[in-house]
């Protein structure tokens, strides 16, 4: 079904469309809440409806989709509309050689992360929330403007890599039916230059071959090529070709593909990341995570805002997964295993990757149901300032929770570590069969992997509902 919708013009353009406009409509929701009080700013995050759309709903959901459909939401991606018409009358240069690394991607997201949210709160502030992603907007746009197809999507985005990694989790997979009809084509509608910027059945603006695609990693299912090889000899049996096809769960990752050194400092940030969002739930860990750059602070005179949101991201987003990282590469080295660093960080890498995720989706849920008891007030207050004023004050009072919430998402979240838990086991294990077959009980210390970072997600879990 829904290969056939891909051969429609309207598919997925109206829902691009439609994002677009949403995108256009949160910025406004937010341009006019603003504050310099972030105690105050704590609050409006939640009562300010575009920003609570954006941080607890709209970006949650995006983590989602990637897990179970692939790189589904760039299929319906405004950014991907616009860049893709900005180079339609751009410059079309191609992409220099630093832009193909995917550095850019992880260093534009570490700017986010850093200075962005942790030190700017834009995902706190609606103001400073909308002038975030009119920035996005615009960096997508230009770099339209200047190189050739769709080279923000695929060195640009600071969501690349994340999107990428988590999507070799999915069922779902972008493909070809026959290699064969592939390997015979004359037109090459899929890849030519010539259909590079038609609007509607161009070639892949990302540079993949479907017959070539490995893994979910790269592509943007956005269905070019496939309207490309319907448009091209349409009545040559077996065309179109490529399409959105069903795949065993966790195929991708069990591929056990490599990372690439990009991919794997952005993995790393990630993963510390994700503990800081988990763990800062319960108050008692929130307290141990942060009790490190508090002191950090103290010793080293961090008084601004920049200061502290740069001590606090460099100790937990670097540090800690560095410490995380290394710890079971020191061990296997002490007991004598031979293996490069890089070769263990780029191979032994990806088993953080269904930990990682998995903590993800339970951050997202917690997210998503925390903020229930706003949306009593969102249509009374859409910009959320009155709310937040009240609430601030005490002067309003939010409801309770469902009781169904805090059972069902601690029951979610255990299931999810536990097969996110099992699935790094097996990724370990294969990993060590395939790149250390005569280690043996040397690289036992390997799987202190899965057993230090995903056992702090399940003890966590568990004593935070138990105490």
């Amino acid at each position: 079904m829904f290969n056939r919708l891909f051969r429609l013009t309207w598919f997925p353009l109206v829902f691009q469309l439609l994002s677009l406009l949403a995108f256009a409509l949160l910025i406004a929701g937010g341009i006019p809440a603003n504050t310099h009080d972030m105690a105050l700013a704590k609050i409006l995050r939640n009562t300010n409806v575009a920003n609570l759309v954006v941080w607890s709903y709209w970006w949650p959901m995006i983590i989602l989709s990637a897990i179970f459909l692939g790189r589904a939401w760039c299929m319906v991606c405004p950014m991907e509309l616009v860049t893709s018409l900005a180079a339609r009358i751009g410059f079309k240069r191609e992409a220099p050689p630093f832009l193909r690394t995917g550095w850019v991607i992880t260093g534009f997201y570490v700017l986010i992360l850093f200075i962005g949210i942790h030190t700017l709160a834009i995902h706190r502030v609606p103001f400073r929330m909308s002038i975030y992603m009119l920035l996005l907007l615009a960096t997508a746009v230009l770099s339209g403007l200047v190189f050739s197809r769709n080279a923000f999507c695929a060195h640009i985005c600071p969501v690349g890599h994340l999107l990428g990694l988590y999507a070799r989790i999915a069922p779902f997979g972008w493909g070809v039916r026959d290699k064969s009809l592939c390997a015979n084509c004359t037109d090459q509608s899929c890849v030519s230059e010539t259909n590079a910027y038609r609007f509607q059945g161009r070639s892949c603006g990302v540079e993949l071959r479907p017959a070539r695609i490995a893994d979910n990693t790269q592509c943007l299912l956005c269905g070019q090529c496939l309207k490309a090889c319907d448009r091209n000899n349409p009545g040559l049996e077996g065309r179109p070709n490529p399409g959105w096809f069903a795949r065993p769960w966790f195929q991708d990752l069990l591929n056990l593909r490599p990372l690439t050194a990009a991919q794997a400092a952005f993995c790393m940030v990630v993963s510390g990341f994700v503990v800081y969002e988990v763990f800062t739930e319960w108050s008692v860990t929130g307290t141990l995570l942060t009790w490190a750059p508090t002191q950090l602070e103290h010793m080293l005179g961090a008084n601004g805002t920049l200061a502290k949101g740069l001590v606090k991201s460099l100790t937990l987003f670097v540090g800690l997964p560095i410490l995380v990282w290394l710890l079971p590469y020191s061990l296997f080295r002490l007991v004598g295993g031979r293996l490069a660093v890089t070769d263990y960080l780029l191979q032994f890498g990806i088993a953080f990757i269904p930990l990682m995720a998995a903590a993800h989706v339970t951050k997202a849920v917690l997210k998503m149901t925390s903020r229930i008891p706003y949306w009593a007030y969102a249509v009374s207050d859409p910009l959320g300032t009155k709310t937040a004023r009240g609430l601030f004050d005490k002067t309003i009072t939010l409801a309770p929770l469902p009781a169904w919430r805090d059972p069902l998402v601690t029951v979610l979240a255990l299931a999810l570590m536990t097969l996110g838990v099992v699935l790094s086991l097996v990724m370990v294990r294969r990993l060590i069969r395939l790149h250390l077959p005569h280690a043996g009980w040397r690289s036992v210390p390997l799987y202190v992997i899965t057993i230090l970072y995903g056992g702090a997600f399940s003890a966590m879990l568990i004593a935070w509902r138990l105490f």
